[in-house]
């Protein structure tokens, strides 16, 4: 009888260096902000609450429904891409380990 392998030691991880956690969480939590910014700009105006600041926010940012459209479709697309990469990437990872364990068998 065979004994089956941990499928975790079949994938091969590379811890990322401090430096790159960090630059990469700032670039995320940098994202976030800005994304928050926007979504309480909508609000606001969608609750009739204006300002000076808000409204110049507004006019700087260049809000508008062919914007939401193009961000949209940009958001759809890039999901798409990185399902289908990932989904290649997980397949021949499959294979290398596949193709190991026939070896050393």
């Amino acid at each position: 009888m065979r004994q089956q392998k941990d499928p975790r030691s079949l994938i091969i991880r590379k811890r990322p260096s401090l430096w790159a956690r960090l630059r990469r969480t700032v670039i995320l939590l940098a994202l976030w902000v800005i994304t928050g910014f926007i979504i309480y700009i909508n609000v606001c105006f969608l609750l009739g609450v204006y300002s000076d600041a808000l409204v110049s926010d507004y006019l700087v940012l260049n809000l508008s429904l062919h914007l939401y459209k193009t961000l949209a479709i940009l958001v759809i697309i890039v999901a798409v891409l990185i399902t289908f990469f990932g989904t290649l990437h997980i397949n021949t990872l499959k294979r290398r380990a596949k193709h190991r364990e026939q070896d050393n068998a």
